[in-house]
């Protein structure tokens, strides 16, 4: 059994809640993280189909995308269906977690799934909604401990930027200090200044990392006080945003790419825009309602844009700045964040011994659309 807070902290590593959007409503809904439970739920949405899977599955949490609670609710009672999913949650002692635009703006999130799925190459933000400083971590340790301390660091996550990891630089200095009465030195005499030969290790984290990172590193620490620092970089920052802009490794036509988004993003039918004999090479992707970011695909030089909910007047602005449209609809783009989290959520629990604790994809099918054959 797992604690439904550690569940959490591990969506936190995923898709981190200071990322979503502030008109957004993301994080735990309804429930105590405290619990114990043996199973999780992921789902899209949560409606009582779900709800009603849960309890037969044993489910303790209910992770989704779209948040059940999103406007601002006066009251909880069993006139509403929303009022009715809390009050059966709470009485089954289940709780839900969601995580909407955080995930969708994460590194590795659901945009960046999708560009993945399509193979898409050299993936940049469409649209850069906020930037990140990066902070430089200084520590100092004994020549002993300096491999397994490096080694640490860079397996969650220091040294990494653009396409490059386990950057860092080591130089070998003197370091001085007197332990006093009541300290447990590792190394030197107490009541004694001691100068001892240390080695200087600098390395690079982003802001999201720092607690995790900095937990990590003094558990790896052999001194009861380790000596590090943390500055913040002005020059290196981390762009944060909604959308993927992105290329296909070789061109080919509209009507060769609609195959592929046909197949490998298994939909039934989607609607787009422009001639079948358009060369596609630079492509554009939003999941869910990305039709604000129109203009922002076709500035960045996008030959195609794919994203959901598009109206009349939205697909003639696509023609009108010559770019090749595919809507591909909300619950088309976004039915991925279940096998997303699955995988995802699987492979932190296992690397944490969290060996008791079963993730399962939801069964059910959330969208309300049916095609007329």
């Amino acid at each position: 059994m797992a604690k439904i807070e550690e569940i959490i902290q591990l969506m936190g590593e995923i898709a981190p809640v200071r990322l979503a959007e502030d008109w957004d409503n993301v994080g735990l809904q309804v429930g105590d993280s405290s619990l114990k439970i043996n199973n999780v739920l992921i789902s899209l949405d949560l409606n009582a189909a779900v709800l009603k899977e849960a309890k037969a599955k044993n489910c303790g949490l209910i992770i989704t995308h779209h948040p059940l609670i999103f406007k601002a609710i006066n009251s909880v009672n069993s006139q509403s269906e929303t009022g009715r999913l809390i009050m059966d949650l709470i009485k089954n002692e289940i709780a839900l977690f969601s995580a909407h635009t955080n995930l969708d703006i994460a590194a590795g999130g659901l945009n960046d799934h999708l560009t993945d799925k399509l193979d898409l190459i050299n993936v940049e933000i469409l649209n850069v909604s906020r930037e990140e400083n990066y902070y430089k971590l200084v520590v100092f340790v004994p020549e002993s401990h300096l491999q397994d301390l490096k080694d640490s660091l860079y397996e969650n996550g220091a040294g990494r930027i653009g396409n490059y990891s386990h950057s860092g630089f080591v130089v070998s200095g003197t370091g001085s200090f007197k332990p006093l009465a009541e300290s447990e030195p590792f190394i030197g005499e107490k009541n004694k200044v001691n100068n001892v030969e240390e080695y200087r290790l600098e390395t690079i984290i982003k802001a999201e990392d720092i607690s995790k990172i900095t937990k990590k590193m003094i558990k790896a620490h052999p001194y009861e006080e380790p000596a590090w620092d943390l500055y913040k970089l002005e020059n290196i920052k981390e762009s944060k945003g909604i959308g993927r802009i992105a290329y296909l490794d070789a061109p080919l036509t509209l009507e060769e790419f609609i195959i592929i988004v046909k197949n490998k993003l298994s939909l039934e039918s989607f609607k787009y825009v422009g001639s079948k004999d358009k060369t596609i090479k630079k492509i554009a992707i939003c999941s869910g309602s990305g039709a604000d970011f129109i203009k922002d695909a076709a500035f960045n030089g996008a030959d195609l844009y794919l994203t959901g909910d598009l109206k009349y007047h939205e697909a003639q602005l696509a023609e009108e700045l010559n770019m090749a449209l595919i809507d591909f609809g909300h619950y088309g783009s976004e039915k991925f964040v279940k096998e997303l989290l699955f995988e995802k959520l699987t492979e932190k629990a296992e690397k944490k011994s969290m060996q008791d604790i079963k993730f399962i994809q939801s069964e059910e099918i959330t969208n309300p659309w049916k095609l007329w054959q």
